[in-house]
């Protein structure tokens, strides 16, 4: 798999947007993404086209991270209480809902749809 930032940023994540459309665009505001040496997004939730290259200036939260830290981001390595003390992940701006959105989108869909299917015998 490719563990890539621009992978993660024009492939994957433009997808778990679409699985999670409805918490998708229930939220507002502007996440940015600048990952050192390797390139910056922005995520604008609740927008038609919700992944842009670059730092939009109106971002209320931007993230800072090394490119070793996000590799082991995506991998689901990264430890973030010590990349954030170690300060291999920063974060600049006010509106921290946006980490919760955003951690809403990455989570796994629910295996469990509600349904009793049980079968009975006759």
């Amino acid at each position: 798999m490719d563990s890539s930032p621009r992978h993660f940023f024009d492939h994957l994540l433009p997808h778990l947007v679409l699985r999670s459309f409805e918490a998708f665009v229930e939220q507002q505001g502007t996440l940015a993404f600048d990952i050192t040496g390797a390139g910056q997004w922005s995520l604008t939730f609740g927008s038609e086209e919700p992944v842009a290259p670059g730092l939009d200036s109106a971002a209320t939260l931007t993230l800072t991270f090394t490119s070793k830290a996000f590799e082991r981001f995506i991998d689901g390595t990264l430890d973030i209480a010590d990349a954030v003390r170690t300060r291999q992940v920063t974060a600049r701006g006010t509106d921290f809902s946006l980490l919760e959105a955003f951690a809403r989108l990455l989570r796994p869909p629910a295996t469990d749809l509600g349904w009793d299917v049980s079968p009975t015998l006759r």
